[in-house]
C-alpha cells in the first residue's frame, strides 16, 4: 500500500510539474486598418520587418515556476510585420515589390513583451510593443517611434490564446499608430 501511495504521489507531482513548467509559444500576425489614399500612386515600395528584440523570449507568466513559463515566438515575426506593412502601404496605392522600390520601409521591432513581475502569482501582467519605423525616399529618411503598452489583471494564469490575442492586439495597435502619423504622410507627399 505504501508503494502504491508513493507511486501515485510521484505521478501526481510529475503531472503537476509538467503543467506548471509549460512554456507558452505564440504566433504573432499583426494587422492594420488603413484608410485608402493615393499617396503612393505610381510608386513601388519595399517593406521589411527587423527583429531587434534582446534575447529570445517575450517574458514570463510568472508564478512559482516563472523561469520555465516563458513566452516565446512561434513564427517568423519579421515576415509577419512585412505582411502588415504591405497591407497598409497598398491601401495608400503603393505597389509592393520584393526588392529595391521607390520607397524602402523598415519596421524595427525593439520591444514585444508579456511579462508578469510577480514571481509567486500570475495576477499582474505588463505588456508592450515598440517599433522604430525607417522610411527612405530619394535619399531622404523619416524616423518614427511608436509604442503601445498594457497592464492585464488575471485571477488565473492566462491561456496561450489569451496571451497570443493580447500580443497581436499590441503589435497591431503599434503599427496602426505609424499609419496614422500625419508626419509620415507629409514626408511621403513631400518626397514623392
Amino acid at each position: 500500500m505504501k508503494k502504491l501511495a508513493a507511486v501515485l504521489v510521484t505521478g501526481f507531482a510529475v503531472m503537476l510539474g509538467a503543467c506548471a513548467h509549460s512554456p507558452v509559444q505564440v504566433v504573432v500576425k499583426p494587422e492594420v486598418q488603413v484608410a485608402p489614399d493615393n499617396i503612393g500612386a505610381g510608386y513601388t515600395v519595399y517593406a521589411r520587418g527587423a527583429n531587434q528584440l534582446a534575447g529570445g523570449g517575450l517574458g514570463s507568466l510568472g508564478g512559482i515556476y516563472a523561469d520555465s513559463s516563458n513566452v516565446t515566438l512561434g513564427n517568423d515575426i519579421e515576415q509577419a510585420m512585412a505582411t502588415a506593412l504591405y497591407q497598409g502601404l497598398e491601401a495608400w496605392s503603393f505597389r509592393g515589390v520584393q526588392s529595391g522600390g521607390d520607397v524602402q520601409v523598415v519596421a524595427n521591432l525593439t520591444d514585444l513583451s508579456y511579462d508578469s513581475p510577480n514571481k509567486l502569482y500570475t495576477t499582474k501582467v505588463d505588456s508592450g510593443a515598440s517599433i522604430q519605423l525607417q522610411v527612405s525616399v530619394k535619399g531622404a529618411t523619416f524616423y518614427g517611434n511608436y509604442s503601445t503598452s498594457g497592464k492585464d489583471r488575471n485571477l488565473i494564469k492566462p491561456s496561450r490564446e489569451e496571451v497570443e490575442a493580447n500580443l497581436n492586439q499590441l503589435l497591431s495597435a503599434t503599427l496602426q499608430r505609424a499609419f496614422e502619423d500625419e508626419k509620415l504622410k507629409s514626408f511621403l507627399r513631400q518626397h514623392l
